[in-house]
């Protein structure tokens, strides 16, 4: 009987995982929002080891507190939160999210790790996350954006806001 419980709640437990999907640890950046705790990923995109010219970035939504990954829409990427590449090679790349074109993010190399750096009041940082601050009402929208990061020349941790 002992051995049958078990192997009920093994075949149980191991159902359950069989639909989870694995989402990686290590992001560029993620961009996250005031409305709800679905997140978008930024990851490196590489191709045979070297930087995807067209598109240095992978994003995606990650919803369902954390369980489930699902694709950008059109629109989404258009928009808000796609990337446009402004010079790419196989070891570096300048892009901006289509929302905000002033905000450039330098894709490269740091210490043997792909990160993105951006410029903000006279200093670099690794880029960590953004935090959108959106304010509801019949038509959303965003009040500031939060930066945060890694200063490179102190390794201090910075928050920077944009105002909308």
């Amino acid at each position: 009987m002992k051995h049958t419980i078990i192997s009920l709640l093994l075949s149980f437990f191991s159902c359950l995982t069989l639909g989870a999907v694995v989402i990686p640890q290590e992001h560029i950046y993620r961009f996250e929002r005031s409305t709800n705790a679905n997140y978008i990923c930024y990851d490196i995109n590489l191709q045979d080891g070297k930087l995807n010219q067209k598109a240095p970035l992978k994003s995606y939504w990650v919803t369902g507190g954390g369980t489930r990954i699902s694709e950008l829409t059109l629109v989404e990427r258009k928009v808000a939160f796609g990337i446009k590449v402004i010079s790419s090679d196989e070891e570096e790349a300048s892009v901006y999210m289509t929302a905000y074109k002033d905000l450039i993010i330098r894709i490269c190399k740091h210490k043997g790790k792909w990160v993105g750096i951006v410029k903000l009041n006279g200093h670099e940082m690794i880029l960590q996350k953004m935090f959108a601050q959106m304010k509801q009402s019949v038509y959303p929208r965003c009040e500031y954006v939060d930066i945060y990061g890694t200063d490179i020349k102190t390794g201090e941790e910075r928050r920077e806001r944009i105002m909308n």
